[in-house]
């Protein structure tokens, strides 16, 4: 019998309805919905016992946490299944549900029989428009689980809670419900998938469920909207239907565009935007970056204090909206028409392309500012790829002001500022100007300015030095909402820039006499470089931490040349090797550094030197980076991503010339490089790449990268012959998949640190497992 049938029999139940619970325990008091979500959020189980009782529960997992003469309260972490269950129950919360499950929530139903039946429910929420029955699954280490018998009842029992929902709703209307399968650790079968899409189903791994908390977590309950059109894309969002603006339609580059105003109230319940971090399955380009929380509380104060945007937000409607033209004798313009324009009221019928700051600045506001005017210039229908190339023009092809210059401003600006992390990067910007314009500093006028043209040797940026501070927490670090005090931190801000520009100068005056020559080279001697600047700042910060460690000695207190005089001491073995190395020992060492993993790798070097008189010296990151650098296991391990490399790709390229052939084609490209590779991208870089290498030049095809040949096996006529050797599904994939060669990207990565042994890249234990597994599963099939 199917769901359909079943539904028909359901007679209406009898029952009066204030005496009964068809939904209980159901929350709705504010002040015990608060205290709920806080025990929920707490990653420990807590409780009061009896003194006399602990033994016991001690025996049972629980720790005492505070011991009292009547009472003693008990802790213990939650179960995996537990903790699953409260990160969904806080995110509905967060989402601004009010009328939440309490524990042992059962839903209420009667039967085709007429019994009456009740069924536990994980996670329960519920508004005027919606409500979310969840359940959760978890495993505590992340493999399959066959999920067909869960799905299967939960099924089953869709229409019957249907009744009791719409029941317990009684005299309102009946909200939009939403199944939904929250799972953690649980590789799902394609059975399973099929048989929840069929009977809409929603599902949410762990990786979406970490998406919805941080976009709710920087939105507040405004973000919610985001979250339903992922549920309810494309149906009717409630209480929206038939909002009539004035607007003007027309066109530009071609697409049709609308132009009107709204408010944040209408447009944030129909909004969407495509985050890289979702990872959309339907093939949308996922451009938009993540929001920032930082700059939402900017705009939202802003707001505020009365401010407002001028300026257009750039939206792509999904579906045509109506457009009702005015009809007048005025209304002749052929390119631009005047009337009435009624919004989508869909979930997700407005992709956002630019302006989603200043539109959830609002969210986190009061009800009274959801109505201001929000400028609008919306596209209908405009293709995804130019909607995503439209978003990389106004984005990165814009004249905006440079970061140097903005950070350089900070010192002015932002000194003290609220917002901890801004006052941090403030009082860094002021400390790197001490030393730029101090001129009894070796840094005196080494870090460019914008807008004058910079000197060889004014090679430093401000913007990469008050990074470095940051990193360091040489003049404070972040501490949840607060800043924390460093080493270099004095009783204010003025004592801080004074205290630090003293110990720093000192510090760079030694590395400056080490070799005056190198100093002033700037770029071409690597020691006065961005990089380099910053590992110092890293090494005095390990230094002190070393020292006060090892002889107890109290940095925060010392005078400031106390403290620069320690620090100089220890890093004797340093300006020694500054000032007496040749000029290939110094390349060999600091030269081509680039990036974060740059820095770490000069900071590292700089320690090694160190350790060569301190043997003991150097955190568990720098050790293990040490013991990698000489181990015979890594440099075996290197070898064989090198040699599998090349054996992938020769494997591909003589496949290719067998299938597709060698003969020339009317182009004058063999077959196999024109037959066999689809992608233009692949085939220009690769000739590009061709045309750079003018010392050893290859043909084209020896140019081929790793990640190229996860795109030319792939091709529709190439798959069945590399089928038996790319498809190789790691452990954590699930299964029913066409291709298997994710593992490409890892092997590519893995590569690229084999290739670059002298860059700061190290691997993991989970990377030389992955090795392992190479060796099993993909190096036996290829031949030698």
């Amino acid at each position: 019998m199917t769901i359909a049938s079943q539904a028909e029999e359901i007679p209406s139940l009898e029952v009066e309805d204030s005496k009964t619970n068809f939904l209980s325990p159901l929350l709705s008091d504010v002040t015990e919905l608060a205290a709920e979500y806080r025990r929920r959020r707490n990653a420990s189980a807590l409780k009061s016992v009896h003194p006399a009782d602990v033994p016991a529960e001690e025996a049972k997992g629980w720790a005492v946490q505070r011991a009292g003469k009547r009472a003693t309260r008990l802790k213990r972490d939650k179960g995996h299944d537990k903790r699953l269950e409260d990160r969904v129950w806080c995110l509905l919360y967060s989402m601004g549900y009010r009328s939440l499950n309490g524990d042992s929530f059962k839903i209420t139903f009667t039967r085709g029989d007429d019994s009456v039946g009740k069924k536990q429910i994980d996670v329960y929420a519920e508004d005027s428009e919606t409500a979310l029955v969840i359940e959760c699954k978890s495993r505590s280490e992340r493999g399959r689980r066959s999920l067909q018998k869960d799905i299967q009842e939960t099924i089953s029992l869709q229409q019957y809670f249907r009744d009791s929902i719409s029941r317990h709703s009684k005299g309102k209307a009946k909200p939009k419900i939403i199944w939904v399968y929250v799972t953690n650790n649980i590789l799902w079968s394609t059975q399973d998938i099929e048989r929840a899409d069929a009977h809409d189903v929603k599902i949410i791994t762990e990786n979406e469920l970490q998406y919805f908390e941080t976009f709710v977590k920087h939105m507040g309950p405004a973000g919610r909207y985001q979250i339903l059109g992922e549920f309810l894309k494309g149906q009717k969002v409630p209480g929206l239907s038939d909002v009539k603006l004035p607007a003007i339609r027309g066109k530009i580059g071609g697409e049709l565009f609308y132009s009107f105003v709204t408010t944040p109230r209408n447009l944030l319940k129909i909004a969407f935007i495509n985050h890289q971090a979702l990872n959309h399955p339907d093939g949308r380009p996922a451009y938009q970056r993540m929001i920032s929380s930082g700059r939402i509380k900017e705009i939202g104060a802003f707001i505020q204090k009365g401010g407002f945007f001028p300026t257009n937000i750039l939206v792509n409607f999904s579906d045509a909206p109506r457009f009702d033209q005015i009809s007048n004798a005025e209304n002749t313009d052929p390119n631009v028409k005047f009337g009435w324009i009624t919004l989508p009221s869909k979930y997700r019928s407005a992709w956002i392309i630019d302006g989603q700051h200043r539109l959830y600045g609002f969210s986190h506001l009061d009800d009274e500012y959801l109505d201001q005017s929000l400028f609008v210039l919306a596209f209908e229908k405009m293709a995804v790829q130019k909607e995503a190339d439209l978003f990389i023009t106004i984005n990165h092809k814009q004249k905006s002001v440079p970061k140097s210059l903005l950070v350089s401003l900070l010192a002015d600006i932002r000194m003290g500022d609220s917002d901890p992390s801004t006052a941090l990067s403030a009082l860094g910007s002021a400390v790197v100007r001490m030393l730029n314009t101090d001129k009894t500093s070796p840094l005196a006028r080494r870090f460019a300015i914008h807008g004058v043209p910079p000197e060889p040797n004014q090679n430093l940026t401000i913007s990469e030095a008050v990074n470095g501070l940051r990193r360091s927490a040489l003049i404070g670090k972040l501490a949840g909402k607060t800043l924390a005090p460093g080493m270099l931190s004095g009783a204010t801000d003025e004592d801080t820039i004074k205290r630090a520009s003293s110990v720093l100068s000192a510090y760079f005056e030694e590395v400056r006499v080490a070799n005056p020559s190198r100093w002033e080279a700037g770029r071409d001697a690597y020691i006065a470089v961005n990089p380099g600047i910053r590992a110092h700042l890293s090494v005095i910060s390990e230094v002190a931490l070393y020292l006060s460690h090892k002889k107890s000695l109290d940095f925060p207190m010392m005078k400031p040349e106390d403290f620069a005089d320690k620090i100089k001491e220890f890093c004797k073995p340093v300006f020694n090797f500054i000032k007496k190395a040749s000029d290939d020992e110094v390349r060999t060492r600091f030269a081509r550094r680039f990036g974060e993993g740059g820095v770490k790798e000069y900071t590292y070097h700089l320690m090694q030197i160190l350790t060569e008189t301190h043997s003991d010296f150097g955190s568990e990151e720098f050790q293990r980076w040490v013991e990698q650098s000489t181990s015979e296991k890594i440099d075996e391990v290197n070898q064989f991503l090198m040699k599998l490399a090349e054996r992938l790709t020769n494997y591909v390229i003589d496949t290719l010339k067998k299938v597709h052939g060698t003969h020339r084609l009317a182009s004058d490209e063999q077959a196999f490089w024109e037959i066999g590779v689809d992608s233009e991208r692949i085939r220009r870089n690769a000739f590009e790449a061709q045309q750079r290498d003018k010392a050893r030049r290859k043909p084209k095809e020896a140019y081929l990268n790793i990640v190229d040949l996860a795109e030319i096996v792939k091709q529709q006529n190439n798959w069945d012959h590399f089928e038996h050797v790319f498809k190789n599904p790691l452990p954590s994939e699930r299964s029913g998949q066409k291709y298997y060669i994710s593992w490409i990207n890892t092997f590519n990565e893995l590569r690229n640190i084999a290739a670059h042994k002298n860059q700061l890249k190290t691997y993991t234990g989970e990377d030389l497992e992955f090795v392992e597994w190479l060796r099993t599963e993909v190096h036996p099939k290829v031949q030698a």
